[in-house]
């Protein structure tokens, strides 16, 4: 074993109250390497030292605030994915704002509808052009019948036509 496993392992018997209860190998390199010996030395001075002095309870103000700096805090990692979520979500909304705001300033605008005159209008208008609409067909079709009748028709029906009812006026 290394010197740095070997302090790591008499670090964690400090942690866990158990200074005395080294393994062999461990206590066998102590007795061999004075850095290891004179590292454990300081930390029994420390733990001595600590021991000696007076325990006075903290307030409770104080005992709230190491909490919520080191338990209660998240750790960074979820801080940072907390952080890059609210930045995705801002980035959403602007997207979406900016987005809607270019809709409305260049979208094609709608004509306004038609007043109530204009569609009177409009219908009067409709209801002329029906009307020479009609007259042109019947025209039509009263000269359609008339060329029909000259063209092949012999004179003799002809004139039985003349009470025919679409040459009536």
């Amino acid at each position: 074993m290394t010197c740095d496993e070997i302090r790591e392992q008499i670090h964690d018997a400090y942690d866990d109250d158990r200074a005395g209860g080294l393994s062999e190998p461990i206590r066998a390199h102590l007795a061999a390497c004075g850095g290891c010996r004179e590292f454990t030395d300081e930390l029994d001075a420390l733990s001595f030292a600590l021991r000696a002095l007076p325990r006075t309870p903290l307030p409770a103000d104080a005992l709230d605030a190491v909490w919520r700096e080191t338990v209660g805090a998240r750790p960074a990692r979820v801080t940072a994915a907390v952080g890059f979520r609210r930045l995705a979500a801002a980035a959403a909304f602007v997207s979406a704002l900016s987005a809607t705001t270019l809709y409305f300033l260049f979208a094609p605008v709608r004509p306004p509808e038609p007043s109530m005159v204009e569609l009177a209008r409009a219908s009067a208008q409709a209801d002329v052009v029906f009307g020479y609409t009609a007259r042109a067909l019947a025209a039509t079709r009263t000269a359609a019948a008339d060329r029909v009748l000259a063209s092949k028709v012999s004179p003799a029906v002809r004139v039985a036509s003349g009470s025919h009812p679409s040459r009536r006026k």
